[in-house]
């Protein structure tokens, strides 16, 4: 996979109109990060995008040929990272990346998902219920479950969620990681300062409309955070 377009992705709820025509391209190695206010419909358009809600207008186009967001080879090249874990809390963190890895039909040795767990920093907890991790445990553990597919597009909704220093680090590290192998990657976050040095570009959504990209290469913050956020006038009458 070297490109892929959303174009003219549109949702609605009853009269309340979430997504509107929105259009997003990326390619191979990149990483997009999306922003906007709570309630823009960011979380909406993770899970068109991942073929796990039905928008009422939209295509996606892969290298040019149009395919189904429904299909199962599109959900074979995505992994998404929600609000929820979708962990088994009463498996243990080994458990659940085995009966995971059963599902995406992957053969994976015990010691091949060992090490996914100590890289993830989970060693220590592959034999404990995932009920008794903290919240960062199950975020780390949740990251590790989703990549064991190997997936060339990456749908991410807050994943810094519950994360340390450390843990931050470790995403860091696992998002710049992805963007090597080739992944195209998407995420929110509420923190896009954190992860500029990951991102290659910054996408607003604002009232259902999804701006176009900012491109990040040789900006700084301080560049980027005004187009990004720009301040609204407001006129007063006496």
């Amino acid at each position: 996979m070297k490109q892929i377009e959303l174009r003219g992705i549109s949702k609605a709820y009853g009269r309340l109109s979430v997504l509107k025509d929105c259009n997003l391209k990326a390619e191979s190695g990149q990483l997009l990060c999306l922003v906007g206010s709570n309630g823009a419909g960011k979380t909406t358009f993770l899970r068109v995008a991942s073929g796990l809600l039905s928008a009422e207008k939209g295509k996606l186009l892969v290298e040019g040929d149009e395919w189904s967001l429904k299909s199962t080879e599109w959900r074979r090249k995505c992994a998404l990272v929600a609000h929820k874990t979708f962990l088994y809390q009463n498996l243990n963190g080994l458990e659940n990346l085995k009966f995971f890895s059963g599902l995406y039909q992957r053969d994976f040795s015990e010691a091949d998902l060992r090490k996914r767990l100590a890289d993830a920093g989970l060693t220590r907890a592959a034999e404990k219920q995932v009920r008794t991790y903290s919240r960062g445990m199950q975020q780390r553990l949740t990251i590790a479950r989703a990549m064991l597919n190997e997936p060339e597009f990456v749908i991410l909704d807050e994943p810094f969620t519950g994360l340390d220093k450390d843990g931050s680090a470790w995403l860091l590290h696992t998002l710049a990681g992805l963007k090597r192998q080739g992944a195209i990657v998407l995420m929110t976050t509420h923190d896009p300062q954190a992860s500029l040095a990951v991102t290659d570009g910054f996408v607003r959504l604002n009232r259902g409309v999804l701006g176009e990209v900012l491109l990040t290469k040789g900006k700084a913050w301080g560049e980027i955070e005004p187009l990004l956020y720009p301040v609204a006038t407001f006129s007063v009458e006496g």
